[in-house]
């Protein structure tokens, strides 16, 4: 029957050559039909998405996988036609046509679970020309029949052709809610729970006998097994008792129409699979093309309905031929793109047999379809979804014969002989010549070159630029030989274009670098006295094709230094400079540097300064040592530190090794502090043992500046030595050229105590303590009884003078004399009170005898 109605169309078709507008629009339909028909097919809705399904319900049918879901991983997910909720309906259908001349076999899991077991699952076929399509009544009707309890009536699926009813609640087989014909079921409701339901074909809403008619049920439970599971959880291990999969087979029938058996797999170890209708003869001829559908529903009971790996192919391969694919040829001219119509002569010799176009494939030895075929040293072959080939050579100059094998499917996926595709070429054209590749080399913005293409006899050309930056002017593009100007900094392609009569264009191309001359930049450089220096003379240097452009390696000496050396590693161009010995002031030397394609820059200058070297002087001076009672010293002194060079003098340094200074006493560090610059970090580490650095950090020393650092230190001492003698050093970088200054101190506050920046005296700091033991009492009593009624300091020299100064609580002096002789009988000598007695009490007292200072409190008490 199918053969029949191909047999008809063609008759149709050739009657309407006649009216060409009709006859295109009507072979486009039938080719977009026809093309689309591809067998074996398979969708496993495990993924996040389906190609060609179209999706709908209320709520909507979905994929479990997809992102909007996200219920299962994407490659493990399911179609979801209903949820365990009350009055669901989803459905899917698929855009994918199906021949039906040779029959079908159809395959799909089902999962029922989670809910009371309602209402099923219809899979059926339509006609694949149904526009727009609509699906058919819920409830007992399952997504395909009509169903009249809603308002209006339901219709049913689209050109339905045929629905198998996985029927759960039993309802499908019913002649009721507006189905047509069947059979009530053994229950008071006339239901066949758990039954396999077959109805025909339909289209509409229409109460006719002949509307989706009853066909055939049957109930599993007469085979002992049961349509569902009915339980909690899928099941997709087959091995388990709740699997199920269901088989639908349309066997071609010789008179017409399918013999359809329906068979069910029960999950086991082994499966067991049920015949459940077997071999029910349906006469109704099928449409050429169909399309499938899946829908389900629930009412007041309930369950997850789920569908996974549906599988469709043609009833028996076996019957089936392979398809015809012929050899293409045609001649093209050499590097020349071109089209090749190949699925126009290659045929399907199987009933209802169509070619896809869609599925040449370019290297039949390799698995799986290759829509391109690179040809070595020719070009790209490449198959395109419309039956054509495209051939694309890898440049102009491309020639010879070329050639490449392919195979096709028709729509049941029978792949064809091998085929061969060849373009020949034609009479040999003259070959196109655009001259010698050029550099140009430029200081100025854009530069102009002279183009010369051959000029044969009866020959025309063009000139065309093919890449390169945009302004180039081509004075005059059909002469061979022609002046290019405005030529910015590029690489350019131009084509010189060849036609002579009777001959196939040849082309040629010409490659035109306009480089940029690199800019050797001068440099100014701060040498060091009497050491090399490293100068990188290139990093200044600019190209305007790119910095990287330049050639490291290109470095060429001009004119040498008059007073120094220069050397050039050869590998990165980098010149080191070495002064005369002893020579400060400036020098000189040139140089130029080329590209990579060799061209010269200008001569650039490096002009040098070699600094006169820094100085710095220190000097170490004892200021005052004051003798406390407990017999110590606090010893001040002072260190200073002059720049006496014209640059920044940085990370000073100044280190005093106390523990050889006072190697026979005993001393500790009571303050460090810069007196002047106030800024400058002192090392309040320092100790003169193990920490003999007095700076931290960073201090810069400004040209001709000085520093001025206090050191307090208490020594007492431990044995007979009384005379010792410090010597401390600093250390500072030349902020200019890092070179390293230090000095030794001398004795005094100047660095340079008989000329001018003059520091080669390198006098140790005398130190002197005295053992001469004072007594000094704490306290006496004026009161005139002739004990104790004057102030007597005790075990003094003679000639020796004792100053004494005398505080009250108040630190008010009450009593001074520079050259006390122990007359002090507690009258104030000093302010406002002079003559009077002062009071009983405590006051602070300074006695400084022998360049010792003494201090500390004494008690009046008359």
């Amino acid at each position: 029957m199918q053969l029949q109605q191909l047999w008809n169309i063609k008759a149709i078709i050739m009657k309407l050559k006649f009216y060409p507008n009709l006859f295109l629009t009507l072979v486009f339909i039938l080719v977009s039909f026809l093309t689309k028909a591809q067998l074996p097919y398979f969708e496993s809705f495990r993924n996040a998405s389906a190609s060609g399904i179209v999706f709908g319900g209320s709520p909507t049918a979905f994929l479990t996988a997809s992102s909007s879901a996200s219920l299962d991983p994407d490659g493990d997910g399911y179609l979801r036609l209903t949820n365990n909720n009350f009055d669901q309906k989803g459905y899917i259908y698929s855009q994918n046509n199906l021949t039906s001349a040779q029959g079908l076999r159809m395959q799909f899991e089902y999962y029922t679970y989670g809910g009371s077991g309602a209402d099923g699952i219809s899979f059926f076929l339509f006609d694949a020309t149904a526009n727009p399509f609509v699906i058919g009544g819920f409830g007992g009707s399952l997504g395909y029949s009509q169903f009249t309890l809603t308002n209006p009536t339901s219709p049913g699926v689209s050109k339905g052709y045929i629905g198998i009813g996985i029927d759960e609640y039993g309802n499908f087989s019913n002649p009721i809610e507006g189905r047509q014909g069947g059979i009530p079921g053994p229950t008071q409701n006339g239901l066949r729970p758990k039954s396999v339901t077959i109805r025909g074909k339909g289209d509409g809403n229409a109460l006719t006998a002949n509307n989706y008619p009853f066909l055939a049920t049957a109930q599993t439970s007469d085979f002992n097994f049961s349509l569902v599971n009915d339980g909690n959880t899928r099941f997709p291990d087959s091995t388990t008792i709740g699997y199920r999969k269901a088989y639908i087979d349309l066997k071609p029938n010789p008179i017409g129409g399918y013999n359809i058996t329906v068979r069910i797999t029960v999950g086991g170890t082994p499966t067991k699979t049920y015949t459940v209708i077997d071999n029910f003869y349906y006469s109704e001829p099928a449409p050429a093309l169909l399309r499938y559908g899946i829908a389900s529903s629930t009412g007041n009971s309930t369950n997850f309905h789920e569908i996974r790996n549906v599988f469709i192919d043609i009833y028996d391969r076996g019957n089936l031929l392979n398809p015809t694919a012929l050899n293409d040829q045609i001649v093209e001219c050499s590097g020349r793109p071109s089209i090749i119509p190949v699925t126009n002569n290659d045929v399907s010799p199987n009933p209802g047999g169509v070619i896809q176009n869609n599925s040449i494939d370019l290297n039949p030895n390799l698995t799986g379809l290759q829509k391109t075929f690179l040809v070595p040293g020719k070009g790209t072959f490449t198959a395109n979804n419309d039956g054509t080939v495209s051939y694309n050579p890898l440049s102009a100059s491309v020639s010879g014969l070329v050639s490449v094998r392919y195979v096709v499917n028709d729509n049941y996926g029978i792949v064809s002989n091998i085929a061969t595709i060849t373009i020949n070429e034609p009479i040999s054209a003259t070959p196109s010549n655009a001259g010698l590749d050029q550099l140009l080399s430029i200081s100025t913005a854009t530069g102009s070159v002279t183009l010369q293409g051959n000029s044969p006899s009866n020959s025309t050309g063009q000139w065309t630029q093919v890449s390169g930056p945009l302004g180039a002017v081509i004075v005059n593009p059909n002469s061979p030989n022609t002046t290019v100007n405005n030529m910015s900094l590029g690489t350019y392609l131009f084509r010189w274009i060849l036609n002579t009569t009777g001959q196939c264009i040849a082309s040629d191309d010409v490659q035109i670098i306009i480089n940029a001359i690199p800019v050797a930049v001068n440099n100014n450089v701060i040498g060091i006295y009497n050491k090399p220096i490293q100068i990188n003379i290139i990093s200044n240097d600019t190209d305007r094709d790119g910095n990287n452009t330049i050639d490291n390696k290109s470095v060429v000496i001009k004119t040498n230094p008059l007073n120094g050396i220069v050397t050039v590693d050869p590998n990165t161009g980098i010149v080191t400079y070495t002064p005369n010995p002893g020579y400060s002031g400036p020098d000189s030397f040139t140089y130029t540097i080329k590209d990579i394609t060799g061209s010269e820059s200008n001569v650039g200058t490096v002009e040098i300064i070699i600094p006169i070297p820094p100085k710095i002087g220190l000097a170490k001076a004892l200021v005052s040592t004051d003798k406390l009672l407990d017999e110590s010293y606090n010893l001040k002194f002072l260190f200073t530190i002059i720049n006496y060079s014209a640059i920044t003098l940085e990370q000073l340094s100044l280190k005093d090794d106390l523990s050889v200074t006072f190697a026979g006493a005993t001393y500790t560090v009571v303050s460090l502090k810069s007196v002047s610059p106030a800024n400058f970090n002192v090392n309040n580490a320092y100790n003169g043992r193990a920490f003999t650095e007095m700076l931290l950090g960073n201090n810069q020393l400004q040209a001709q500046q000085t520093a001025i650092i206090e050191l307090i230190v208490n020594v007492k001492l431990t044995g007979t030595i009384i005379d010792f003698t410090n010597t401390a050093f600093v250390e500072a970088i030349s902020l200019l050229d890092a070179a390293k200054v230090t000095d030794q101190s001398t004795d005094g506050l100047k660095p340079d105590p008989i000329a001018p920046s003059d520091i080669t005296p390198l006098v140790p700091t005398p130190i002197n303590l005295s053992i001469t033991k004072l007594f000094i009492p704490k306290g006496f009593s004026p009161n005139g009884d002739g004990i104790n009624d004057f102030f007597v300091v005790q075990n003094t020299s003679s000639g020796l003078p004792v100053e004494l100064e005398v505080f009250n609580r108040w630190g008010n002096a009450v009593y001074k004399s520079t050259n006390y002789t122990n007359n002090w009988s507690g009258k104030c000598s000093e302010g406002i009170y002079i003559g009077q007695d002062l009071p009983p009490g405590t006051y602070y007292y300074i006695v400084n005898y022998n360049f010792n200072k003494y201090v500390g409190y004494l008690t009046l008490n008359r």
